[in-house]
């Protein structure tokens, strides 16, 4: 179909330099496995450049899944945001540190200029940084001033945002981003000319992105709380459900690569026991837990019962100490380790 450009890069530059936030994070979003479902809805959601509203349970992928979008797609450059409960929907745009600029006001060695240029206390953020990414530099040259300018990188590009964990702001977070989320278009007002940064038009960004440069945004939530409906409306839902045993064995093997020590050598996890522990794991899940382990703990409980090259140590230390990775809580552990001294018992 006109809107798969997601699933047609199943080739992928999956192994491209990611810079996150102006850091190089070489392994994140790395040998991701992707369901076919999810395949669907990140087409959907970069077709229609709407945002990707992902949920699903703690340590399943979401936050990860901007990543593996982005070596995918072969784009360098990630945004990341990580809501607190305090965060405004300026804040995923820009920052402005009234604080510095009203300390150097009163500054008898500040300059003039320094303390009345509002640009040099603004920062752009994950969002911000994205749009003004997908601009050419001349179109945003009026927001690119100030001691804390941005770098922007001379030609426009496409750029992924992660929006994490959305469902920790307000509610009032959520609604207050509705017309920069349709429009991916927002405005400085503390930029605006005059001595107080409101003398003047605030100075924004241009109102038009073509398509194939817009940001690409993967927003996360754990569903804490309801997200408003005309919030939901704007984006594209994507539920991440646990996956299947099948699906399971092939994230512990790409979990591994990466979990790892490469130092260490070539470590072995044969199949047998890769789904004794997926099977294990799912009789854990379905017992009455406070805290039920998801994907990155049975990562780690995977990367504990391998083993590097040689004689392997018993099985049954090696699944010993797999419980405080997959059991976060004391009754939760006891009763891990009981279901596995039953399984031992049963010979497995």
């Amino acid at each position: 179909m006109w809107f798969e450009s997601f699933s047609r890069n199943a080739g992928g530059a999956a192994d491209g330099q990611i810079v996150e936030n102006g850091r190089v994070v070489p392994d994140k979003g790395r040998n991701y496995v992707f369901t076919d479902e999810l395949v669907a809805a990140v087409d959907v959601a970069v077709g229609l450049g709407r945002p990707l509203l992902v949920s699903g349970e703690p340590g399943c992928g979401k936050t990860e899944l901007g990543y593996a979008v982005a070596r995918r797609m072969g784009i360098p450059r990630v945004h990341f945001f990580s809501t607190k409960s305090n965060s405004e929907s300026r804040d995923l745009f820009y920052t402005y540190d009234a604080l510095s600029r009203f300390r150097d006001a009163q500054s008898p060695v500040a300059s003039g200029k320094q303390s009345r240029d509002a640009a040099d206390y603004v920062e752009f953020q994950a969002l911000g940084r994205a749009i003004l990414d997908a601009h050419d530099k001349a179109e945003i040259a009026h927001l690119l001033r100030g001691r804390r300018a941005y770098a922007h990188a001379g030609q426009p590009e496409r750029s992924v945002v992660i929006v994490d964990e959305i469902d920790k702001a307000s509610r009032d977070f959520p609604n207050d981003l509705l017309r920069e989320i349709e429009d991916l278009s927002f405005a400085v007002p503390e930029m605006g000319s005059g001595d107080d940064g409101a003398g003047g038009k605030a100075p924004e960004t241009p109102g038009s992105i073509p398509a194939a440069r817009k940001p690409i945004i993967i927003i996360t939530s754990n569903e804490e709380r309801q997200l408003p409906d005309a919030f939901l409306r704007r984006c594209v839902f994507h539920e991440i459900a646990f996956p299947s045993d099948d699906v399971l064995g092939r994230i512990i093997a790409s979990g591994l690569d990466r979990r790892l020590p490469k130092a260490a050598g070539e470590f072995s996890l044969p199949e047998p026991e890769r789904a004794l522990l997926t099977s294990l794991l799912g009789s854990f899940r379905a017992l009455p837990l406070d805290k039920r382990p998801g994907i990155s703990e049975l990562i780690d409980a995977a990367a504990l019962l391998a083993y590097p090259a040689g004689d392997p140590p018993p099985l049954a230390d090696r699944l010993r100490s797999t419980v405080p990775a997959l059991a976060k809580l004391r009754n939760d552990r006891l009763a891990l380790s009981q279901l596995i001294e039953a399984r031992l018992k049963q010979g497995h």
